[in-house]
């Protein structure tokens, strides 16, 4: 299957608490997320992982094949199980995350894969990935550098959230920042969430954002900023695009993720960076009225 966009990282069973102690199961991961509301948008994606012989391991699958994303890239493999997270919602809409992924079979994604699926990955039109990939095939490091490069050379495009997540790079921030400025410098798209950046870089401003990361090479850079909207660089053009109708939120979860992919849809299908802005935060207002990573694909109002 051709595919306009391959988003590769980690899937994961997800246990969700709500803030009256219902609980639900099933499963996500950031760029699975994006993978997913790609998919949905009408963009033929597919998803770059690895998952356990295990019942979440059977759920990712299938919630790939239910929302039209390829599963081509999919491995399973009984050498390690799939992770699990847990989600617990206060009322205002805010998350709280725990992990079991130390063992994660995605962390095996490059190791397992034959050669015909990474020449797959580096002819890919578009190659998306975030922090957590980083994280999650850091021992793979050389070889994915290697993957993004060879996509590059072969006229594809890369797109990085950078998602950074403190806990995953403790004592570990000055290799964090190598290895995000490495894969910045690779990158067309820039999706950051200007919190995490200032966690990482200390960055006072979105602008101080944007003048870091363009002097790095990136044509596109938007800055997340919740509540405040976005500042969009757009080949040398700052623009602040502000969220047109906010929403009460009942839960943050894969707000970002969600954006991105209604942001990287629009530009596939030829909109500017301005309109491809409102595209994202229509989505993500959809997405955060919702509990869970993935929601109903009724709620998103696409045919």
């Amino acid at each position: 299957m051709s595919v306009d966009v391959i988003c590769i990282g980690e899937a994961m069973g997800e246990i969700s608490f709500s803030p009256t102690g219902d609980s639900s199961v099933k499963v996500g991961g950031d760029t699975f997320n994006t993978a997913v509301y790609l998919g949905r948008l009408g963009i033929k994606s597919g998803f770059a992982s690895a998952v356990g012989t295990d019942p979440f391991g059977d759920m990712i699958r299938a919630v790939l094949r239910d929302n039209q994303v390829s599963d081509a890239f999919l491995i399973s493999t009984d050498l390690a199980n799939t992770g699990l997270y847990s989600i617990t919602n206060r009322a205002d809409g805010e998350r709280f995350f725990h992990y079991w992924r130390n063992q994660s079979a995605a962390r095996q994604t490059l190791s397992l894969a034959p050669p015909v699926y990474l020449q797959a990955l580096e002819g890919a039109p578009w190659l998306y990935l975030s922090g957590i990939s980083l994280h999650v095939l850091e021992e793979d490091m050389a070889l994915l550098m290697q993957t993004l490069e060879a996509c590059k050379a072969k006229g594809g495009k890369i797109a990085f959230d950078g998602n950074f997540r403190p806990k995953l790079w403790e004592e570990k921030h000055d290799q964090a920042r190598e290895i995000y400025a490495r894969i910045t410098a690779l990158s067309d798209l820039v999706l950051p969430t200007f919190e995490d950046e200032a966690l990482l870089w200390g960055d006072a401003t979105a602008q101080a954002t944007i003048d870091r990361i363009a002097k790095l090479g990136p044509s596109m850079i938007v800055v997340k900023q919740g509540a405040d909207g976005c500042l969009l660089y757009d080949h040398g053009d700052v623009a602040h695009i502000a969220i047109p109708n906010p929403v009460t939120a009942v839960d943050t979860t894969a707000a970002g993720d969600s954006f991105n992919a209604g942001f990287l849809a629009a530009l596939i299908k030829g909109e500017d960076g301005t309109a491809a802005t409102l595209s994202g935060h229509e989505l993500a207002a959809k997405v955060i009225t919702h509990r869970g990573a993935i929601i109903p694909a009724d709620a998103m109002d696409v045919s």
